[in-house]
């Protein structure tokens, strides 16, 4: 589905977290999470903590995607689970499943981001790491230069 005309499929509601990955803002982002929100991804290397952190890396990140729709939703407690598929970086298929983890306000405390495949992971992880050498260092993310020292 075209992120213009949305993300969600009919088994996944719209929820904070899709509409700020369909508005691609830093804003967005943020005002869904907790202050002391915990980043966990196949891209990085450890976890990234921080609002205004999480929320930059979410923002540079929603925008590689070319397309991305959200394909199942469900929740169990302060967990929600979100199935997706997306093309990124000029045609990388690639799938995933995201747990948000909520606080007692309601606020996204913990998101675990599960991309698939190994090959497609990789090549963003190193892509992501590019992009965003403003907010975290380069060893957060895949380097395959480093794999060879």
């Amino acid at each position: 589905m075209s992120r213009q005309t949305g993300n969600t499929a009919a088994d996944a509601p719209q929820v904070d977290w899709t509409r700020a990955f369909d508005a691609q803002s830093q804003a967005a982002f943020g005002e869904a999470f907790a202050a002391d929100i915990v980043l966990e991804a196949t891209l990085l290397t450890r976890p990234i903590e921080g609002r205004e952190r999480v929320a930059r890396v979410m923002a540079v990140m929603s925008n590689v995607y070319e397309t991305l729709e959200f394909t199942h939703q469900a929740t169990n407690g302060p967990r929600t689970y979100l199935e997706w598929t997306a093309v990124a970086l000029g045609g990388l298929q690639m799938k995933g499943v995201t747990v948000l983890l909520r606080d007692e306000q309601h606020r996204i405390a913990t998101v675990a981001i599960h991309h698939r495949f190994l090959n497609e992971s990789l090549l963003l992880s190193e892509h992501a790491g590019k992009q965003l050498l403003d907010v975290l260092d380069p060893d957060d993310f895949y380097d395959p230069a480093a794999r060879t020292r």
